[in-house]
C-alpha cells in the first residue's frame, strides 16, 4: 500500500511549506559526494531518525510549557544549568535525550515487553508509553527517593 503513494511528492511539498531542503534533493546531493556504492543508505535508520527527531519535537513543546512538571532524570539534567549534563536549547535541532542514555532493562525473557528504568528511578513499563515514578512517605512524612542522583541497586 506505501510504495503506491507519492511519498516524494508529499515530503518536498512540506518541506517547501517550512521553507526547508528537500530531504530527497539533499540525499541525492550527498550521494554525488562519494564513490558509487553497492548499497545506499538504509531506509531503516532513516525512518528511525526521522521518527526519532520529531519526538524531540513534541519534547521541545511539552518540556518549554511545562517546566514545573516531574520530567524524566535525562531532562532534569540536561536542562540544568548547574548540572555537568547541560546542553544548551540553541545547539539542539529537538529536544532529545543526548546524555544520560543508560537506562536499565527489566522484566522476563518469556515476555514480548521491556520494561526500562532511568538512573533515578522512573519506570517506563511499555515501549515508547508514559513513564511512571514513585515515592515512598516514611513516618516522618519524607519523601524517598526524592530525586536522588542515583538509585541504590
Amino acid at each position: 500500500m506505501f510504495k503506491f503513494l507519492p511519498w516524494k511528492f508529499f515530503v518536498k511539498r512540506a518541506a517547501r511549506h517550512y521553507g526547508v531542503m528537500d530531504p530527497a534533493m539533499l540525499m541525492a546531493r550527498m550521494r554525488r559526494f562519494s564513490q558509487p556504492s553497492e548499497v545506499a543508505e538504509p531506509l531503516e535508520l532513516l525512518r528511525a531518525g526521522i521518527v526519532f527527531h520529531a519526538r524531540g519535537l513534541v519534547n521541545s513543546k511539552a518540556i518549554q510549557r511545562n517546566l514545573d512538571w516531574v520530567w524524566p532524570y535525562w531532562v532534569e539534567q540536561q536542562f540544568n544549568p548547574d548540572s555537568t549534563s547541560f546542553v544548551p536549547r540553541a545547539f539542539s535541532f529537538s529536544h532529545i535525550n543526548l546524555t544520560h542514555r543508560n537506562w536499565t532493562a527489566v522484566g522476563s525473557p518469556d515476555l514480548p515487553i521491556y520494561p526500562i528504568v532511568d538512573p533515578r528511578g522512573l519506570v517506563t513499563p511499555l515501549h515508547d508509553g508514559w513513564s511512571l515514578d514513585f515515592w515512598i512517605i516514611t513516618d516522618s512524612g519524607q519523601l524517598l527517593p526524592k530525586y536522588q542522583k542515583r538509585i541504590r541497586s
